[in-house]
């Protein structure tokens, strides 16, 4: 298919620019092409099947050999490839809004067109990518939705000088449809997301007040049923937040300090189940005593200077979120987990893990 497309250019033979093309020929297609688009748009719930539909309708008439969905983050405002159709190309690239033409099509709400990659002089890490590809051209068209501006559609050709005038107007017209059918579908995404996290949010809320009392804690280790109570409990909880380690510490009043009674985690064995943990300078400690999760990273801990945060380090841990438990008014410990990546926890993530660990 790569190579067919190579060699017609982007489209069949009987297509070709818009503006260039009889106007008795243009209107029944464009009429057809319009209605084709809605069907789509009307018949699609995820974005990859939208986007292969839209891009064997729109070759009909605008020529381009791959079109691609780019959405900003606002958390972290870069622009982010989120779906591409037609030949293959990069799979993965974010960058920052400045840096990139579909962000400047975001930024100004006005489409961008890069005439010739070759001669082109800006946004140097896309067009590099471009080239390789054997893109010639590039078209960017903003997507917005009467909600919020989302990113932008980019329409990859393999000539220079492939989008006239009327292609872009056409293809702008188009977006507005388009934006309304990908906003409809990031936030049915979203709901199914938050629906399924709920879910599992209510799995393990469940089995922690089942199971975490403090009779129950006193024999959740070192017990066959008590680890498989725990791992079932460490099941659900990674499938919710992903992360590496997992503990549980139960509050010892007489001793001062926590009974590390469970422990879920593939290291060293620098860390062991039942060893003490002091509450003064360790991860647990400060959310037990707060009432409230708190969040490290690996700065963070280093910055505890205690015996547990320097065995944390050592085996790796680079980001870890402690959350207080209790049933109803009663504080039994904390549930830590630890990840070995340096992505951090977010704000979010230890909201919900605060839902499971405090019933």
């Amino acid at each position: 298919m790569e190579h067919e497309l190579e060699a017609l250019g982007d489209a069949s033979p009987n297509v070709g620019s818009i503006a260039g093309r009889d106007a008795a020929v243009v209107g029944p297609e464009l009429h057809r092409t319009l209605l084709d688009v809605l069907r789509a748009l009307a018949s699609h719930r995820d974005l990859p099947s939208l986007l292969r539909e839209l891009f064997d309708v729109l070759r009909r008439v605008v020529p381009f050999a791959r079109v691609a969905l780019v959405l900003h983050d606002p958390g972290s405002d870069v622009m982010r490839l989120h779906t591409l159709a037609g030949e293959p190309g990069v799979k993965v690239l974010e960058l920052p809004v400045a840096e990139s033409p579909a962000g400047i099509a975001w930024q100004t709400q006005r489409p961008l067109v890069l005439e010739n990659i070759d001669r082109e002089t800006r946004f140097p890490a896309v067009t590099e990518i471009l080239r390789v590809d054997g893109i010639k051209s590039l078209c960017n068209v903003p997507l917005t939705s009467p909600l919020r501006r989302l990113g932008t559609l980019n329409f990859s050709s393999r000539n220079e000088h492939a989008f006239s005038d009327a292609d872009v107007d056409f293809l702008q017209q188009l977006a507005s449809q388009i934006a309304l059918a990908v906003d409809n579908t990031l936030h049915h995404e979203q709901l199914a997301s938050k629906s399924d996290r709920l879910e599992l949010l209510l799995e393990v809320n469940n089995a922690l007040v089942s199971n975490l009392d403090r009779r129950t804690l006193d024999s959740v280790t070192p017990t066959p049923t008590g680890r498989r109570i725990f791992g079932a409990i460490v099941s659900c909880l990674r499938r919710v937040v992903p992360h590496d380690y997992t503990s549980v510490a139960v509050y010892d009043a007489e001793r001062g300090g926590f009974d590390m009674r469970a422990l879920e985690f593939a290291g060293k064995g620098l860390i062991k189940e039942n060893m003490f943990v002091p509450v003064e300078g360790s991860p647990a400690g400060l959310a037990f005593t707060a009432r409230e999760p708190r969040r490290f990273e690996r700065t963070d801990l280093a910055m505890l200077r205690s015996e547990i945060a320097g065995l944390l380090l050592a085996e790796g841990i680079q980001a870890m979120c402690s959350v207080p438990l209790a049933v109803r008014d009663r504080r039994l410990g904390t549930l830590c987990m630890g990840r070995l990546d340096r992505e951090p926890f977010s704000v979010a993530a230890a909201s919900e893990n605060a839902q499971t660990g405090l019933p």
